[in-house]
């Protein structure tokens, strides 16, 4: 049954998380990181970061996050900027010469090693995140290589290409491209379902998400959206698919297995515009979604699709990271 919900007149008062976890946003517009306690829903840091911060990365032991710098008009970032989440303090930067435009950014596993996309330079770059060591400079040579998935294995990488209506599989224990795959205008969204077995790739122009076997890159099937579908995120146990689609100021749940759509969340119904990045709490409990044009991270109980909470961070809120550390600045 599809349930649209107004969340504007649900918005409910609940008991805040017993783990005082934290939460970090990238805010694009201003540059800076929000570290936020979710036991109190309150922003406890705001630190200045490399310019236009989009995508965010935990490192394994929660003790580490690490933020791009993008792009911006007349500016290409190549620098990653590192952050202690215990005390919400810089830890340097790690400046990846010939990497320019760096926007999506995931761990391997849990060894020490990033992939970043390069969008500018068209190429993905494979960094030892502790040395700060640019390790393998891999061509996609397609435009606007933008976000990227990781297989659990840590073996392939796949990246969507927006401005070539594609994406690329990478072999990273060879460090090598593998070949690219047609998709539809404006590919952008990208993720693998958490058994690793299916890859979903949302094209924006096209309005639609594609199906892919991840091992053989067949097509499997393709649905349509009425938004533009620029992020999917799966639960945790890969039940429920979520689609941001920032032209609606919305987000549409799925299950995953049969496609029906399970909850239409309205955004803008409770002041909430352009969601774009979304990530699930480890236990699937909770869904945070970044409202980059307000300046805040809407908190979703995921059993009522209702909001939980408001928790406000800076102008142009974007990417998100979890920690189970503590930040304590």
């Amino acid at each position: 049954m599809r349930l649209t919900l107004a969340l504007g007149l649900l918005i409910a008062a609940t008991a805040a998380p017993a783990a005082a976890d934290t939460l970090v946003v990238g805010n694009k517009a201003e540059h800076t990181l929000s570290f936020i306690d979710l036991a109190t829903g309150r922003e406890v840091a705001r630190r200045p970061t490399g310019r236009a911060p989009h995508e965010l990365a935990v490192s394994p032991d929660g003790k580490t996050v690490l933020a791009v710098s993008y792009r911006e008009p007349d500016f290409a970032g190549s620098t990653l900027h590192r952050f202690d989440i215990a005390t919400a303090a810089a830890r340097g930067k790690i400046d990846l010469a010939g990497h320019k435009g760096l926007h999506g950014l995931k761990w391997v596993g849990r060894g020490r090693t990033l992939v970043i996309t390069s969008e500018v330079t068209r190429n993905v770059a494979v960094v030892d995140a502790v040395a700060g060591k640019l390790l393998a400079s891999i061509p996609t040579d397609q435009d606007g290589s933008h976000m990227v998935a990781v297989s659990n294995d840590g073996r392939r990488a796949f990246v969507a290409n927006i401005g070539s209506g594609s994406f690329t599989a990478i072999d990273l224990v060879v460090r090598a491209k593998l070949r690219d795959v047609a998709v539809g205008a404006g590919a952008e969204a990208i993720a693998l379902t958490p058994d690793g077995r299916q890859l979903w790739v949302g094209a924006n122009e096209a309005r639609k998400v594609m199906l892919f076997d991840a091992r053989s890159l067949a097509r499997l099937g393709e649905f349509p959206t009425e938004g533009v579908p620029i992020r999917i995120e799966f639960s945790p146990d890969g039940r429920v698919a979520a689609i941001s689609e920032p032209d609606r100021h919305r987000v549409v749940v799925l299950d995953a297995r049969t496609r029906k759509t399970l909850a239409t969340v309205d955004l803008a119904a409770a002041g909430y515009k352009v969601p774009v990045t979304m990530l699930f709490a480890p236990d699937g409990k909770r869904l945070w979604v970044a409202a980059t044009g307000s300046g805040a991270v809407a908190e979703i109980d995921t059993k009522s699709w209702r909001i939980m909470r408001r928790l406000a961070a800076g102008k142009g809120a974007d990417g998100l990271a979890f920690s189970r550390v503590d930040s304590r600045p």
